[in-house]
């Protein structure tokens, strides 16, 4: 019941109601109704309750008016109810006006009513609607219950709760990325292309359990969803296509935990899918004591990465083009990286960061870390065959984990662009921690500029590919053949672009020479390129 609806009961209606101040809060909840005469009444009320007075007890100054209001709305009053008559005969300015100030609603009765009768309908109609309430949220639990023990899916479950709460339910991680959902209506899509923006603001606890979010566009109920003591996400309740009810407050908070323990036995399915690879990012970006905090929380899901760790990164090989638009290569490649560590008994944690998989592990599986590595490599691409070659770090402590991502995204991305099941390590890339140290000085751009500027601009120009078609024939070691199988050309397409290549370049590629100052620039543009897009990923990451 709302402050409206118990207005427009007939007791009340039949003894003059008036709305003399907060009339845009007629929506508020009652919690309870209250009488009392006294002038300090105020600190007895625990917020939601609405107060009948005759206001007898009332001091006569105008300061005292104000007090006795102030300290209404102060206490979370929903209302007073002042029937006119024995303490006054119309209500003073001086209290509507604080009324408005507190947002208080403030009601006045031209006659007498009986304050018995009122209580015990509003208290009878309450009490049955609360009964009706919590019989609605068993009732929901019970078939979110029956959805578990039948091996139900999550969004089975969140679309069940969607329909029981009459409004859209999104379940998200601890990067505020959307895990799964509950649809109630068709309004969806534009709330998830926003979500971010939705989950990042006015979201702020305002008590333990349920908080809501009426500021936020939409309006929100949520609650955190805690596994093993951390928070793993949050659980959302959109107000889009009805208000939020009294029931959604019951269920939400039991609904986070039946959620938990539904991610807790799905493992595989959802939190290696969402937790790990909120672990993945905080592990590849955090500083330090966040560093050995991550590695602690792995450990608390049941993952052992005590000791040194390694990191591993892979990705589709460059020529790997999806059979049709729409697929996603890592989603494909993120199972099977853990079948092949889990195959191994080694104790890892897999995500995605900057377009490419990324797995942290412990740096002492059985069996050896190098053997490890190759069977893992081996077993991926025998079920992908397009994935790259395996990059691998260097051992590291917890704290050196952005380091080691670094290392083995290099290892990655400089391993031969074609080359599958095979492990590049980063202590075997001596070109690239050669040009490493140079990126942030002048020399290593200047040097690039020199050697490929003229093509950069022609690229740019021209929307051409030329760069990539360069890189190709040196990666092939001069064979134009293997070049038109890595570019998946003709023969007389490779001839042609490597002619209008030497043209821009002014010089024959067929040089040893020159072939070695162009796979050097080449891999310092790389490198080069690569520093603003990772200093953005860290800076959002700590943001």
């Amino acid at each position: 019941m709302d402050i409206g609806e118990l207005l427009d009961l007939d007791l009340l209606v039949q003894s003059g109601v008036t709305v003399l101040a907060g009339r845009a809060h007629l929506g508020r909840a009652v919690r309870w109704v209250h009488t009392g005469e006294i002038a300090d009444i105020a600190r007895y009320l625990t917020g939601g309750e609405v107060l009948l007075t005759a206001a007898t007890g009332l001091p006569s100054t105008p300061k005292d008016h104000r007090r006795y209001v102030r300290e209404l709305a102060q206490a979370g009053a929903a209302a007073v109810i002042i029937e006119l008559g024995r303490g006054f005969d119309r209500i003073p300015p001086e209290m509507i006006d604080e009324a408005e100030r507190g947002d208080l609603v403030l009601v006045s009765l031209d006659r007498e009513v009986p304050f018995v009768a009122v209580t015990h309908l509003v208290h009878t109609q309450l009490i049955s609607s609360a009964h009706a309430t919590l019989l609605r949220a068993t009732d929901i639990e019970d078939d979110m219950g029956k959805m578990i023990v039948e091996g139900a899916t999550l969004p089975a479950m969140l679309d069940l709760l969607s329909e029981r709460l009459h409004n859209p339910v999104i379940l998200e991680d601890a990067t505020h990325r959307v895990v799964a959902f509950g649809r109630a209506s068709g309004a969806f899509a534009p709330i998830l292309r926003a979500w971010q923006r939705h989950s990042r603001s006015a979201h702020r606890p305002d008590r333990a359990g349920v908080s809501s979010a009426r500021v936020a566009d939409p309006p929100c109920a949520w609650v955190d969803v805690v596994l093993r003591g951390d928070r793993w996400g949050r659980l959302h309740v959109l107000e889009v296509d009805g208000p939020l009810d009294s029931v959604v407050g019951l269920v939400l908070g039991r609904m986070a935990a039946t959620i938990a323990l539904h991610l807790m036995s799905e493992r595989d399915a959802y939190l290696s899918d969402a937790a790990e690879e909120a672990l993945v990012r905080g592990l590849a970006f955090d500083d330090d004591s966040d560093a050995q905090a991550c590695v602690a929380r792995a450990t608390g899901l049941g993952i052992d990465l005590d000791g040194e760790l390694v990191t591993l990164a892979l990705g589709p090989a460059p020529s790997h083009r999806p059979a049709k638009d729409g697929d996603d290569p890592l989603g494909e490649l993120i199972p099977i990286v853990r079948e092949a560590l889990s195959h191994q008994r080694w104790a890892s944690v897999v995500g995605t960061l900057e377009g490419i998989v990324v797995a942290v592990a412990s740096a002492h599986p059985t069996g050896g870390l190098d053997a490890a590595a190759a069977a893992v490599a081996e077993r991926i691409h025998a079920n992908v065959p397009w994935s790259r070659d395996v990059g691998m770090s260097r051992q590291c402590p917890p704290a050196a984990l952005p380091r080691a991502f670094r290392e083995a995204l290099a290892a990655h991305r400089f391993a031969p662009a074609d080359s599958g099941g095979h492990v590049q390590r980063y202590d075997d890339l001596a070109l690239h921690r050669l040009l490493a140290p140079l990126v942030n000085g002048p020399e290593l751009a200047n040097f690039v500029e020199g050697e490929l500027g003229d093509l950069i601009a022609h690229d740019a120009e021209h929307h051409a590919d030329l760069m990539r078609t360069l890189d190709a024939y040196l990666q092939a070691n001069g064979s134009k053949i293997a070049t038109a199988g890595l570019l998946h050309l003709r023969r007389r397409s490779v001839y042609y672009r490597l002619e209008r290549l030497e043209q821009i370049l002014g010089y024959s590629v067929d040089s040893p020479d020159r072939r070695a100052r162009l796979y050097v620039a080449l891999r310092a543009r790389e490198l080069l390129t690569d520093q603003p897009a990772r200093g953005a990923a860290k800076a959002r990451a700590h943001a």
